[in-house]
């Protein structure tokens, strides 16, 4: 396990006692993209484990945390994390039973802006948890709540208990669930008298945010990719660039270099990852609770092919729509054998691929 976004990025966590689930990186990656901007939030973390969640969250930037546990072994994996780290000075640890931990706070006059909620997946405690941190007083008015569930448990009636669905993920065997405050909305109600101005701002609250997945080799990437990327996080909340693992063909780059090289050319594009994928694009689709798929067309012999892929992928997935979105002008003759050829060439090639692109191209295939 390691940290992966913010100041620390790519650091070593220590392996969690026998017994204690982790939350996967896959999973922890696409919960802080969805969560966004958390900078200066208070945070707490319950049934805390290791404490993945709430160092994830002091690495992007949140201002401190409180970690909960009761388990001697975990706590011994958090507290060392939390000294590897140094972050002793921003975070703390409370041994005991949340639901005996959370009055303190309460009676402490602590709130919170975002909190973890990850018990074991046979422990009845979600809905007590959540009638606590409600009945405590305990969460900021903005503050948003992420549970951990089994998908084959059904999480409690949030409503009754204080709160509203924000979205809610499958990941294989887990569900993600954002809450928020109910009150949050029900006092915009009485503000607003039921207008249809307020409405929709409830109804922003609680849409479950579109993912569209982007699946291709990307050998290399190409501004003809970016264009695509950027048009697709136009229409959609996340797009997701997913690099083929395995793509059938020795490719020129390694899927590292290849997923370095897209991480690199994107990283300013808000609302868009990339990671790995191997198998059926369609069941990669499903697991990340992407209801799209992104494909890029740049002649007839494209569409004949991707026409025959698209209707396979609707007979294994109904409910995974496929978008087909035409490539500009400007590069619909460019491909990565073309691409290949220039380059030995020595013709240029900056104006069909970044310069990260470029360069790693000419040191591959150049003349020398």
């Amino acid at each position: 396990m390691r940290v992966i976004g913010g100041d620390l990025r790519s650091r070593i966590l220590v392996p969690p006692p026998k017994g204690v689930r982790p939350t996967s990186d896959r999973i922890r990656e696409s919960l802080f993209m969805r969560l966004g901007d958390i900078d200066g939030a208070r945070v707490l973390d319950l049934f805390a484990g290791t404490g993945a969640l709430g160092i994830e969250a002091l690495s992007r930037g949140a201002a401190d945390a409180v970690f909960v546990d009761r388990a001697s072994a975990s706590l011994h994996a958090l507290k060392k994390n939390l000294g590897n780290l140094e972050l002793e000075r921003c975070s703390r640890v409370m041994r005991g039973d949340v639901r005996s931990v959370l009055p303190r706070l309460a009676e402490r006059g602590e709130r919170f802006d975002l909190v973890f909620l990850d018990p074991p997946y046979d422990d009845d405690a979600i809905a007590p948890t959540l009638a606590a941190l409600s009945r405590g007083d305990l969460l900021e008015p903005e503050a948003t709540v992420v549970v951990e569930s089994a998908k084959r448990h059904s999480l409690p009636a949030v409503e009754a208990l204080g709160f509203e669905m924000i979205d809610e993920r499958i990941a294989g065997d887990t569900r993600i669930t954002r809450l928020a405050a109910a009150r949050r909305i029900e006092m915009s109600d009485k503000r607003g008298q039921g207008t249809a101005g307020n409405g929709a701002q409830a109804a922003q609250v609680t849409r479950s945010p579109t993912i569209a997945l982007f699946p291709a080799s990307f050998d290399p990437p190409t501004n003809g990719h970016l264009d695509l990327i950027e048009r697709a996080r136009k229409a959609f909340d996340e797009v997701v660039v997913a690099v083929a693992i395995n793509v059938g063909k020795t490719g020129t780059f390694s899927f590292e270099e290849r997923q370095e090289m897209l991480t690199a050319v994107t990283a300013g594009m808000e609302g868009v990852r990339v990671e790995g994928f191997s198998g059926l694009v369609v069941e990669h689709a499903k697991e990340m609770g992407a209801t799209v798929i992104i494909r890029g067309l740049r002649a007839m012999s494209d569409f004949e092919y991707e026409f025959e892929m698209a209707l396979m992928n609707r007979h294994l997935a109904p409910d995974v729509e496929v978008l087909f979105l035409m490539t500009r002008q400007e590069y619909l003759y460019v491909s990565s054998s073309r691409l290949k050829e220039l380059v030995r060439f020595g013709a240029p090639i900056d104006e069909f691929v970044p310069p990260i692109v470029a360069k790693r191209l000419s040191e591959k295939v150049g003349r020398g």
